[in-house]
């Protein structure tokens, strides 16, 4: 494989900027100016490169949408089935968190500007529908004899509190807190065993 072309390599690095830039000034905030300015390039370049501000929140959008959906595919590759349910709840609620506080904070961001902006609106919530069936599928294995209907709810349940948790990641929750989610968390998936 070769070396990354030098478009490849200015739109990541303006991505970053602008990641950079609605983490710490919310997506209205960054402006094409501030962007430019965090990546030391001149705002034409980001024209260039991307497009206009519209067309910079779709890419964003789309390189958050890939990339969860690159760790989604690797914890289904990666799922055993004597350890489906701890691999699930380790996925859902690590014990050192994943993303960092910017990562969490342009998510949000995205989410919600979904009213302003349809393809990120798109892209997050076919990524929620996407891990919801996903877990979904897992509980169906482990749980043979509960219906689909009631494994959905489960697992949207189950995805409920893993989002309620990383949103509040931001302010350095104590531990107790991170055990409260996964414990509710395996208390919810239990309940599909009967």
């Amino acid at each position: 494989m070769g070396r990354p072309s030098l478009a490849e390599v200015r739109k990541s690095e303006i991505l970053d900027a602008f990641a950079h830039c609605v983490a710490r000034y919310g997506l209205e905030g960054s402006s094409l100016e501030r962007v430019a300015d965090q990546a030391g390039v001149k705002r034409s370049i980001i024209r260039h490169y991307i497009g206009n501000r519209e067309d910079l929140v779709d890419a964003l959008a789309e390189r958050v949408a890939a990339q969860f959906q690159d760790h989604l595919a690797s914890f289904v590759a990666g799922v055993s089935e004597q350890r489906r349910i701890k691999q699930l709840l380790d996925f859902l609620f690590p014990a050192l968190p994943i993303e960092s506080a910017d990562s969490i904070l342009v998510v949000e961001a995205l989410i919600a500007a979904g009213d302003r902006y349809p393809k990120p609106r798109t892209l997050m919530l076919g990524y929620v529908e996407h891990l919801v069936d996903e877990i979904t599928d897992q509980l169906r294995l482990a749980y043979p004899e509960a219906t689909r209907p009631r494994c959905w709810n489960v697992a949207y349940g189950v995805v409920g509190i893993c989002f309620n948790q990383e949103s509040l990641s931001p302010l350095g929750l104590p531990k107790a807190y991170i055990k409260a989610s996964r414990k509710c968390s395996e208390i919810l998936i239990a309940s599909l065993d009967g």
